[in-house]
């Protein structure tokens, strides 16, 4: 399964387990979550370290706390934290990649706020 799919499912997978409304174990592509390693470094990665992911997040949204932002973005936002924080990946292929999912997934400017938000980010920890 290339990146790009990896990280959908990974997405898809924080989507349904956000706010508890599904158990991890009992997720929709949970055999993704088994069998792929990349997922479940970032899964993995966001569940232990929720609190921080979030904390980061919110530091950078604007007159909006990460609950009152649309659970798609939000998803979307602890996937690519995740990721930049846990793999070092490179941080204009996590955006590149982010703003993909959230034109698919999100609402019509969701792909703006979410690349908006990352960039802000990436800016404020290069180095």
């Amino acid at each position: 399964m290339k990146r790009h799919e990896q990280r959908k499912k990974a997405f898809q997978l924080l989507f349904q387990i956000d706010k508890n409304v599904v158990e991890l174990r009992n997720a929709r592509f949970y055999e993704v979550y088994q069998t792929e390693t990349f997922v479940k470094s970032v899964i993995d990665y966001y569940i232990q370290n929720q609190d921080q992911v979030n904390d980061e997040i919110s530091g950078y949204l604007t007159g909006y706390t990460i609950d009152r932002i649309s659970k798609v973005e939000r998803n979307i936002l602890r996937l690519a934290v995740s990721e930049l924080q846990s793999h070092g990946a490179p941080v204009k292929v996590v955006i590149d990649e982010a703003v993909k999912i959230a034109k698919n997934y999100g609402d019509k400017d969701s792909h703006r706020f979410v690349n908006g938000v990352l960039k802000n980010f990436a800016v404020q920890n290069e180095g």
